[in-house]
């Protein structure tokens, strides 16, 4: 999924349920322009008790790990379970939200900062050429699926 609109600052919400499998990857984020920033929740199908949190600026990442939180105490099974995932981008910050639950906050002055990321894509893709972080694909196992019950955009400017 695409939005195919972009914005400057706004609100981008799902609510989802990642796939699974060694390899699989489900991606929410917002990317602009190439050289990109980019601003996303990642899961990594081999692990569905964790979503990882991650922030480009000009197609490079700033943090060199992802911030990792554990859902399986209150949510389990995220590939089996829907959630609500969303990213709030302002002029000085930027939070991700588990469910209503402010999970990180980025603020502006603290690093580089994603100033460019202004179109929401949401979807499932092949890692395995990420070094091992995501795992390999056994594509005789598949499809692999993710789902959206809905997407709501909210505009700040």
């Amino acid at each position: 999924m695409v939005y195919p609109w972009d914005f400057y600052y706004g609100r981008i919400e799902a609510r989802i349920r990642i796939g699974s499998g060694s390899g699989v990857v489900t991606a929410m984020l917002l990317l602009g322009p190439a050289p990109s920033d980019e601003i996303d929740f990642e899961w990594v199908g081999k692990d569905t008790t964790h979503v990882q949190t991650m922030y480009y600026v000009q197609s490079h990442r700033v943090d060199n790990l992802p911030e990792v939180f554990g859902a399986a105490q209150n949510n389990g099974d995220l590939s089996t379970t829907f959630q609500d995932y969303a990213i709030e981008l302002n002029k000085d910050s930027v939070k991700w939200y588990l469910n209503g639950i402010l999970l990180r906050t980025l603020d502006k002055g603290a690093q580089e900062f994603p100033s460019d990321a202004s179109r929401a894509r949401m979807g499932i893709w092949d890692g395995t050429q990420t070094s091992g972080w995501a795992g390999t694909v056994d594509w005789s196992q598949g499809p692999f699926t993710a789902e959206m019950q809905w997407f709501n955009f909210t505009p700040y400017c």
